[in-house]
């Protein structure tokens, strides 16, 4: 039967803190048989993840733990996150202690038998991922595109909308 007590879960929210210093994850137990991740805020920008839900929000994204190939250049991160879901309990105090995550579960013949269960979102419906600065100027600088001619204005390279951003985020100092 799975389960999973409140040592369980803060051996992995402080395994989180350590391996992500720059992330705010939110950790926690549902229904004593499923931890709950959701990451909150961080400097990864995650735009080609999320998909448009019925209320046209696009702030969030459920990570299916089991094809994390779905995930292109983010694969290593979900596959980082979810091994530490699964192995920090096995190195903390809680029920878990020296045993770990486990999964021997049987759908054809109906029978499902699992450490606990485990769900990990990037944000959440009712509160979206947020892009630290940091994260914004990273996403920005691999969005530029190189400048092949001479430009005599910021939006001819540019355009006007990343020309408006790159001067918000303070990463442009205009010359008089």
């Amino acid at each position: 039967m799975a389960f999973i007590n409140a040592k369980d879960v803060q051996a992995i929210r402080q395994e989180l803190k350590v391996a992500f210093p720059a992330m705010k994850f939110s950790v926690r137990k549902q229904h004593y048989s499923q931890v709950a991740v959701t990451l909150l805020q961080g400097d990864i920008a995650f735009n080609d993840l999320y998909r448009t839900d019925a209320y046209g929000k696009d702030n969030y994204v459920q990570i299916n733990q089991f094809h994390t190939n779905m995930y292109g250049e983010h694969k290593a991160f979900c596959d980082n996150v979810l091994d530490i879901i699964k192995t920090a309990p096995a190195r903390g105090e809680g029920f878990h202690k020296g045993r770990g995550w486990f999964d021997e579960s049987d759908s054809q013949s109906d029978y499902f038998h699992t450490a606990f269960y485990i769900s990990f979102n990037i944000g959440a419906w009712d509160k979206p991922y947020l892009l630290t600065p940091e994260g914004q100027r990273k996403s920005l600088k691999i969005k530029l595109p190189k400048a092949t001619k001479e430009v005599e204005t910021l939006e001819q390279l540019v355009g006007a909308d990343m020309a408006t951003k790159l001067r918000e985020l303070g990463m442009i100092r205009e010359i008089a």
